[in-house]
């Protein structure tokens, strides 16, 4: 047996990682700091614009309504759904 750490009482989720990568939410959730720039990567990557290239936040908002257009329903309206 071994004598049990700090790290032994952290759940597994957060075991081995540095508390400079995370914050707390208002609603008390431990969440990455980055989590939206990783996100945005996610979508980027998922719409078919690679990883090997700049983008801008625009770049990705035009791939979206792009994609968007190929829904029936979808009507855009850039009033109505702007950002």
């Amino acid at each position: 047996m071994r004598q049990a750490t700090q790290e032994d009482f952290t759940i597994p989720e957060f075991r081995g990682k540095s508390l400079d990568d995370y914050e707390v939410r208002e609603d008390g959730k431990c969440v990455r700091k980055d989590r939206w720039e990783t996100a945005i990567h996610a979508i980027r990557d998922r719409i078919g614009m690679g990883s090997n290239r700049e983008f801008e936040i625009d770049d990705i908002v035009a791939g979206v309504e792009n994609i968007m257009t190929t829904f029936p329903n979808y009507e855009y309206n850039d009033e109505k759904d702007k950002l």
